[in-house]
């Protein structure tokens, strides 16, 4: 069956939009729900959104990707005057109604009585709030998801990970002897403080405690560790698909699985991580997109299959 366009209502009134890629005239066993990364609409960067969906009906999945309220072709206003702003607000849940909502509209239209939820960052976290009350959620398929919170009050680099350091470290050494480089440096328009931050970073590294300084305050969002615990408590399934060159990656790794290694140890069997290498934060090249939607279809597969 060919892609159309359907519409919904929103908890707040606004009329959301979206598109089905349904796999045949009955519903698929599993649907799965692609929600929006951030403030991109259903289609997201590089199309990604329509090769996801176009790739899971092929397999049999109903897939249902929409705009949520005021994004993309669906009524509604933001409310935040900077992206930093809205973005934490979304880390926060702001999307979880509008995603149970589909879910209703969903089952309404199509019967549809079980879910996967997916999304590239934003998207990953609404469904990991959306999805951790909601019996109906039997898995989240997430892409680089975020487990810090972003706002115009928080000053990104003082939170910086080891990881990321090292990275930045690692690219202003190759690039020191480069003209360009040192006019940008003599001239104050390279950020001085980030610099010497990333060079001294393994001086420090040794010093550093185990857990946020809480003198230093700390940008990890309160609300994601109880939210994983929840829903996998409740026998839901979750593959976390990270890129190798994402700041994501290493904010997860040191800033959330690093101090809770008994939570994460509990639902061991529940939650899988894959890595594509190279890759970055929006899959950008074929290869990533084809690595990340091998590793999602040999989950779905595993997990949710339709036969």
């Amino acid at each position: 069956m060919a892609a159309a366009p359907v519409s919904f209502v929103s908890p707040g009134g606004a009329p959301l939009c979206g598109i089905l890629h349904a796999a045949g005239s009955e519903p698929s066993a599993t649907a799965i729900v692609i929600l929006s990364p951030g403030i991109k609409n259903r289609v997201a960067p590089h199309r990604l959104y329509v090769k996801m969906a176009r790739r899971f009906e092929s397999l049999g999945y109903d897939v249902l990707r929409f705009d949520p309220e005021g994004l993309g072709d669906s009524g509604g206003e933001i409310g935040f005057e900077t992206a930093a702003d809205l973005y934490g607000s979304i880390q926060r849940g702001r999307f979880a109604a509008d995603t149970r909502a589909a879910l209703d509209w969903m089952r309404a239209a199509r019967g549809t009585q079980r879910f996967v939820l997916s999304g590239l960052c934003g998207g990953a976290i609404t469904g990991l709030h959306a999805g951790q009350n909601d019996a109906r959620v039997v898995g989240l398929l997430g892409l680089g998801i975020p487990v810090i919170l972003d706002g115009t009050d928080v000053d990104k680099r003082r939170h910086l990970t080891d990881g990321q350091l090292a990275g930045l470290r690692k690219g202003y050494l190759k690039r020191v002897f480069r003209l360009e480089s040192l006019i940008r440096l003599v001239t104050f328009r390279s950020d001085i403080r980030l610099i010497w931050k990333s060079l001294t970073q393994p001086l420090k590294a040794s010093k550093r405690p185990e857990a946020p300084d809480a003198e230093q305050g700390s940008n990890v969002n309160p609300t994601f560790a109880p939210a994983y615990d929840r829903f996998l408590t409740g026998g839901r399934k979750l593959l976390l698909v990270f890129s190798e060159s994402d700041r994501l990656y290493w904010e997860y790794k040191e800033k959330f699985e690093a101090h809770n290694r008994s939570l994460v140890d509990r639902h061991a069997a529940a939650s899988r991580i894959h890595v594509t290498p190279d890759a970055n934060h929006i899959f950008s090249f074929r290869e990533w997109q084809e690595d990340m939607l091998h590793a999602a279809v040999s989950w779905l597969n595993e997990n949710f299959p339709l036969n």
